[in-house]
């Protein structure tokens, strides 16, 4: 009799456990691993307070120096890697590494920056650069 109820009980159990893993983990946008927790919210550049980025958890970002939005696009991460995958500039994708620190946010190039055929814009924004998290 008590091998019946635990056979019965079993599927419940097994159900519940999923829900449980499914409310407790986030993906990360766009993310096929979801391994790391890459931030979203609004980021201002710590050597320039008026500039920054806005990432969402949908994919899309925009950047902004003040009042005025520069660009929008979309980025994509796996792992440590931030990619943006297009913006309104009509830049090819482009790849940087990325540490989060739970506050900071510094990205650095992967690869060589004079390769980039948009390497001004994005080099000054991305290329060794730190963000803090705006509260």
């Amino acid at each position: 009799m008590k091998n019946n109820k635990l056979l019965l009980l079993m599927p419940v159990l097994v159900l519940l456990s999923l829900v449980l893993a499914a409310c407790g983990s986030k993906k990360e946008a766009n993310s096929p691993t979801g391994e790391l927790n890459f931030p979203t919210g609004k980021f201002i550049n710590s050597g320039a307070p008026n500039y920054g980025h806005i990432f969402n958890e949908d994919g899309t970002f925009s950047a902004f120096a003040g009042s005025s939005t520069l660009v929008t696009g979309t980025y994509s991460v796996d792992g440590d890697t931030f990619t943006i995958e297009s913006d309104d500039s009509g830049c090819p994708p482009w790849s940087f590494k990325y540490t989060w620190d739970g506050t900071n946010l510094t990205f650095n190039y992967i690869g060589d920056r004079a390769d980039d055929p948009c390497g001004v814009h994005r080099g000054n924004a991305f290329d060794n650069v730190t963000y803090t998290l705006s509260k």
